[in-house]
This record gives structure tokens, C-alpha cells and sequence, in this order.
């Protein structure tokens, strides 16, 4: 999973971690209630020790809306992964979660989350696990054109970072990535630029397709691109 960035908090938040210790003895509904109506340190606390898993969707869905972004990125880091004895189903179900932060918020945790998720689907052998990928990768073509559209220039860092430099090597999200590069011509332009930091996992030939759509729509030529790659 790709490393998260260290936080730094609001003043507000300022002694969140002395709560910890005491709220791992409260129930899941003291906890809600705490979220809730809580000062924001109290906030901050309940969402690091809260089982997600008990929260009822609605209210889960209904933080994702009107959390801070710094208890937005605390539930974000909430959702279980590779839960000991949780059915396949429990990774289909925060895979949605993340989804529908990410779709909300733009915060990379809920994204970083999202594919944890997907391996999590993978590493059990989960029935579900190529169409979640195959779906989040439909998604992920959607999302990025929304985001450039709407000049979002953080959010398409953020999917450079912890999506393209970390999955390509999934049939999936190089189907859509490659989509993406015929489409956003500022995309082919980098990709070919920089090949190494996106194409270096590649097998040959995926690395060769990916250079060709760049240089077709408006990258850099294919025997640049690919002596570059060459040289790392």
C-alpha cells in the first residue's frame, strides 16, 4: 500500500491523542455520539478507535459529507482492510465507502484506501476481485475526467501519485490509464516526458503501446519517448 502523508492538524485538534486510550473502552454508539457532537480533539479521537464496521452506511455516508477534512481523513484511514474472517463482501463494501469519499472530498486517503481495499479483494482470492477492479477502473477513467475538467491540479497529482505510479501493473486500470492519455493531451505529453515513473513496471509490450498513444496524441515522438525509457 502506498505510504500516506504525514498530517499536520488544525490548532483545534491539539491533544486528540490523550482521548485514545480511554475511548477504546467506549461502545461503537458512545463513540458515534462523541463524532457526533464532540469537540473537535474528541471528534478526531472517537474516529481514530471507532469500528466502522458497526456504523450504520447512512451516518458513515453523512460524515463523508460534513466531517473537516481532518476527521474526513481519519475516517478514511477507519476503513478495515483485510479484516480477519470478513466475508468478500466487507471488501466490495469499503471499496464504495472509499469511492464515495474520494468522489465527495478529493482526499487521497479515501483513494489510497480504495485500492487497499481491491488488494485486500485480491489477496483472499475474492470471487468479486476482477470485477471490482475492472469497475473501479471504468470509474477511475470517469473521475479523472471530471477532475480535469474542473482544473483540479491536486487531484490529478494525487492520482499520478498513488494510482499511476502504484497499479499499472493491473490490466484494468492500464486499459483506463491509457484511455485517459487519449484523451487528455497534457497526460501524453508527461507520460511520454517521463516514461520511467510511470512505465518502468510494464512488461514490453504495454510499455511500447502506452509510448505509441502518447506520441499519437500529442506527446513526445515513440523513438524519443522510448530511448528514454531505455535509460531509466
Amino acid at each position: 500500500m502506498p505510504m500516506m502523508m504525514e498530517r499536520r492538524l488544525p490548532a483545534e485538534y491539539t491533544g486528540w491523542q490523550d482521548h485514545e486510550a480511554r475511548f477504546r473502552r467506549l461502545t461503537t454508539p458512545e463513540l458515534v455520539a462523541e463524532v457526533q457532537d464532540g469537540s473537535p480533539e474528541r471528534r478526531l479521537a472517537a474516529l481514530s478507535v471507532i469500528d466502522l464496521g458497526e456504523v450504520a452506511p447512512v451516518t458513515i455516508e453523512d460524515w463523508i459529507r460534513t466531517l473537516p477534512d481532518a476527521e474526513a481523513n481519519e475516517l478514511a484511514g477507519a476503513i478495515p482492510v483485510q479484516r480477519a474472517h470478513a466475508p468478500c463482501s466487507e471488501d466490495v463494501r469499503w471499496i464504495g465507502v472509499a469511492r464515495l469519499g474520494y468522489e465527495a472530498r478529493r482526499l487521497p486517503t479515501f483513494l489510497i484506501m480504495l485500492f487497499s481495499s481491491l488488494e485486500a479483494l485480491d489477496a483472499r482470492a475474492c470471487p468479486e476481485g476482477a470485477a471490482e477492479w475492472e469497475r473501479i477502473g471504468d470509474w477511475l477513467g470517469d473521475i479523472y475526467d471530471r477532475i480535469v475538467a474542473g482544473g483540479e491540479d491536486e487531484a490529478r497529482d494525487d492520482i499520478s501519485l498513488f494510482v499511476f505510479e502504484n497499479y499499472l501493473t493491473h490490466a484494468s486500470i492500464f486499459e483506463a490509464f491509457c484511455g485517459m492519455i487519449v484523451r487528455h493531451e497534457a497526460l501524453a505529453r508527461e507520460v511520454s516526458a517521463n516514461p520511467a515513473q510511470y512505465l518502468a513496471p510494464l512488461d514490453e509490450a504495454r510499455q511500447r503501446f502506452a509510448l505509441q498513444e502518447a506520441a499519437a496524441n500529442g506527446g513526445l515522438p515513440f523513438d524519443t519517448a522510448w530511448k528514454a525509457l531505455q535509460r531509466g
